[in-house]
């Protein structure tokens, strides 16, 4: 019986060793200096940051593109060998344009965007459905954030958001990472399904919350429950240095597992 018991065990342990370990998603959530001078001086370190975090995507708020002020997130996009899509609702023919960038150091398999509406107010929302291994993972971007901070704008906002991902996602597993001037319950209310990655919003996070008010959510990644486990968050920062005597606040760093399930992303040719 002894003996029996020995190999059972043993055929045990090779199973669990056999079974392979699920994708792990890597997503920094920012805002870059929008001050020029301070872009130039900061802008290697930030660089150098990145590198060391090694994100599998890099989404970016706030961006700012002119012909005289060229996109800084594509600028260290081609620096860190990513691709760079700048997700606006502005046409070309403005000669600002400001809206979210996404940069991606995993195959796109697929992108997209959107606009949202509220009582004339737009902004666009943008899709990659990007390859993790054997699997495809949905990362939707969206700002969420009206002039005047409107409930109803946001509502909106959030409503078309909500239809267009049910409309695009393929059942594949989705995350929202973006920036939200909604406090975190009317948020979680107003996008079923999705909960934020900060464990614990009501601690204050001058780097997530601070621009928007202290009620705003904030820079965060909205995570489907029945598709990631295992979620963590990190603030990235600067250290200080001679111009800049305090640290440099620039987003949060979310990791989370994919869930076992079967490989849905089609094979590379």
């Amino acid at each position: 019986m002894k003996h029996w018991g020995c190999l059972a065990l043993l055929a045990l342990s090779f199973a669990v060793a056999a079974e392979p370990a699920t994708p792990v998603l890597r997503i920094a959530s920012l805002r870059l200096p929008q001050d020029s001078a301070q872009w130039d001086r900061q802008r290697g370190r930030i660089l150098a940051l990145l590198a060391e975090l090694r994100a599998d995507v890099i989404a970016v708020q706030d961006v700012r593109q002119s012909p005289g002020a060229p996109n800084a997130a594509c600028w260290l996009a081609t620096r860190l060998r990513y691709s760079c899509d700048f997700i606006t609702a502005d046409p070309p023919s403005h000669a600002q344009r400001r809206g979210s960038a996404m940069l991606a150091g995993l195959d796109v398999m697929e992108d997209g965007l959107t606009l949202l509406h509220g009582q004339g107010q737009l902004t666009a929302a943008g899709m990659q459905r990007a390859r993790l291994e054997r699997r495809a993972v949905n990362i939707y971007i969206a700002r969420i954030a009206p002039d005047g901070n409107d409930p109803q704008v946001r509502a909106q906002q959030a409503a078309d958001l909500l239809a267009w991902i049910g409309a695009t996602d393929e059942d594949a597993p989705s995350l929202v990472v973006g920036e939200f001037s909604a406090p975190t319950e009317e948020l979680v209310r107003q996008l079923p399904g999705f909960q934020p990655a900060r464990r614990n919003p009501s601690v204050r996070h001058p780097a997530t919350g601070a621009a928007l008010g202290s009620r705003a959510h904030g820079l965060d990644v909205l995570y489907q429950v029945r598709s990631f486990a295992d979620v963590a968050q990190q603030a990235v920062e600067l250290a200080p240095d001679d111009g800049e005597p305090a640290p440099l606040a620039l987003g949060v760093m979310t990791t989370l597992r994919l869930i076992a399930g079967e490989a849905t992303a089609p094979t590379a040719p």
